[in-house]
């Protein structure tokens, strides 16, 4: 059989344009959904997401993720619930089943492979089932108690998820008596030299923000002891690291400390207790704000959820050999726009290149002085002795001249889009909310503990094809070297194709949640939230966003309000809705009160 040698190099310009241009990611498919939902159009978004994923199948878990908050967004709360409880069993399932199609994903990429989910994941299904259950109290007061005992066991379940998350990997105060170790630190310095990630600080330990809210729940059924017990909880996460490691603040902690020692002073039987504690814990603008909370105090709580969780990208890597100096050689290929290219650079010399003074010395050596400034664009894997049996097994021949495409997930810098939120009520400012949870954190970090995963499953994938590929080529005979190297190249070419990672996470979270506790009079109330862009931002326009509530709150009422504040838009106010109360329907029990996302309103 006869091949032209133009056939080969039409493959082989192929091979490259292939190379380069890479596939869609998850959050690049569900791009017009998104955009939806920065608009408020939650129908909308809900109807392009299902031309995306499918609840069967490998994504089922992310389809009853993404559908339970966008029904939740929509105020479907009863469906949103239903969604979110079968995405629960569904991650508790997957969290004990082996895993059954390793083979597909090796043999093509992640994407063929069923999402897991992460921990961070979990806690939050039980987060927006509570927030489901305490909206559903007031859609449906005749059944007020049965709602709010949902509030209470999704908030249990949530405290036995993160109680065994912490139990498995270790609280905040374990990390530090192991840190204080002369091991430790030796290793941390040696670390650090080297350029290596400290994982132990990245890893998802609990959820500070969720225990928080979970005294929220407490509070508001006049538990004041377990709502003590979960404010606690949440202040001790805070002040040993959980603040630190996702950047809050300080005031959160204080925040929560405040009513820990309001819940004592609430439940009885601490006298001397709370006070020392306050002494310890507080400043004196918070001792003296005690006196603003007498026991049964009607109180507005407002909880903002802000922005969009960033979706993971994916970047390519060239995979060389170098048979001189027996090292595979990864480079990055940077595609897409300017900033995306600049983005990519700097995720791989941040994670992967050569940039120890072993490496330096190493490639100064080799290359001289653009050897050294290279190895900050490239990684080098010294096989040394075991170079022979990899050749033996055909890695070194099936890379060839022009390499194999590798792809790894990655985090394009997401600068925060908004400043700060400033809370106006009846025309007074009353400041600013507080940031209490920053899921784009939660999310970065996680892919942070699993670059050094992502990349050895990346590599081991890729050379398993690539090498079966070289093996078909090798079949087609001795002689006939145009054919072996038209299939090869055809094999490279379906590889490059099939290569994908897995850039899969529940896309529809918010970026942050801020807070705001206020003690209010019984009466109606005008509350208004302004929201600047930050000077990050490149979105265009004075105010963010701007919204205004309008409250009817009771007597010892607990009032709870939460919004979605996402979109570019200059300014969007919201037309004052009175909310009914439910005093006369339920006197006897302690009332929660919800609004809803921004472009919806109040409930």
């Amino acid at each position: 059989m006869k091949v032209n040698t133009n056939s080969i190099c039409l493959a082989s310009l192929l091979l490259f344009s292939i190379f380069v241009s890479g596939c869609a990611t998850y959050g690049g498919g569900n791009k017009t959904a998104l955009l939806a939902v920065e608009k408020g159009n939650y129908p909308l978004a809900m109807k392009e997401m299902q031309k995306v994923i499918k609840k069967d199948g490998d994504d089922r878990l992310l389809y009853h993720l993404e559908f339970g908050l966008l029904k939740h967004l929509n105020q479907q709360y009863q469906d949103s619930n239903r969604d979110l409880s079968i995405a629960s069993q569904i991650a508790e399932d997957l969290e004990t089943q082996r895993v059954s199609n390793l083979l597909s994903v090796a043999m093509s990429n992640p994407r063929n492979g069923v999402y897991r989910g992460t921990k961070y994941e979990r806690a939050f299904i039980h987060y927006y089932k509570a927030l489901n259950y305490i909206a559903l109290a007031f859609q449906h007061p005749e059944n007020w108690e049965a709602h709010l005992e949902g509030s209470r066991i999704e908030s249990r379940k949530v405290s036995i998820i993160l109680t065994a998350i912490q139990k498995e990997r270790g609280d905040y105060q374990e990390l530090k008596d192991k840190k204080s170790g002369l091991f430790t630190k030796l290793v941390d310095t040696f670390n650090k030299l080297s350029g290596k990630l400290d994982k132990d600080s990245l890893v998802f330990r609990d959820d500070a923000y969720i225990r928080y809210l979970t005294g929220i729940v407490y509070e508001a059924n006049r538990e004041y002891d377990d709502a003590r017990i979960s404010y606690q909880q949440s202040a001790k996460l805070y002040e040993q690291g959980y603040s630190k490691q996702y950047h809050l603040g300080d005031e959160i902690t204080e925040q929560a400390w405040f009513d820990t020692v309001r819940m004592m002073q609430w439940a009885g039987g601490y006298d001397g207790d709370w006070e020392k504690l306050a002494e310890k814990k507080l400043s004196t603008q918070s001792r003296n704000a005690l006196q603003d909370y007498p026991k049964g105090q009607a109180q507005l709580i407002i909880v903002e959820h802000m922005g969009m969780i960033p979706a993971r990208d994916e970047m390519n890597i060239r995979l060389g050999a170098n048979p001189y100096t027996k090292q595979l050689v990864l480079t990055p290929v940077y595609t897409g726009s300017k900033q995306e290219r600049h983005d990519q650079y700097a995720w791989f010399a941040a994670m992967y290149s050569d940039r120890s003074l072993i490496d330096v010395v190493r490639n100064f050596g080799s290359g001289g002085a653009i050897g050294t400034i290279g190895g900050l664009g490239t990684k080098k894997i010294s096989l040394g002795p075991v170079w022979s049996t990899v050749e033996d097994l055909g890695l070194i021949r099936a890379i060839g001249k022009l390499g194999i495409r590798i792809t790894i997930p990655y985090y394009r810098p997401h600068p925060k889009p908004f400043n700060n939120t400033k809370v106006w009520l009846n025309g007074t400012a009353k400041g600013d909310m507080v940031i209490a949870e920053s899921v784009s954190q939660l999310a970065l970090q996680e892919q942070l503990l699993n670059v050094d995963k992502d990349l050895q499953e990346a590599l081991g994938r890729e050379a398993v094809k690539a090498v079966l590929a070289s093996g078909v080529s090798s079949a087609a005979g001795q002689g006939d070297d145009q054919l072996k190297s038209l299939l090869s190249l055809a094999g490279k070419a379906i590889n490059t194709l099939t290569s994908q990672a897995e850039t899969r996470n529940w896309l529809t979270l918010p970026y942050e949640i801020r807070v705001k506790r206020l003690p209010v009079e019984a009466g109606q109330h005008n509350i208004k939230l302004v929201t600047k862009k930050s000077a990050a931002s490149k979105s265009r326009g004075g105010l963010y966003n701007q919204s205004e509530y309008s409250a009817n709150i009771d007597e010892g009422q607990l009032y709870i309000l939460w919004n979605r504040t996402t979109g570019l838009t200059k300014v969007k106010k919201q037309k004052p809705i009175e909310q009914k109360t439910r005093t006369a329907l339920k006197p006897q029990v302690p009332l929660v009160s919800s609004a809803g996302n921004i472009s919806n309103g109040l409930l």
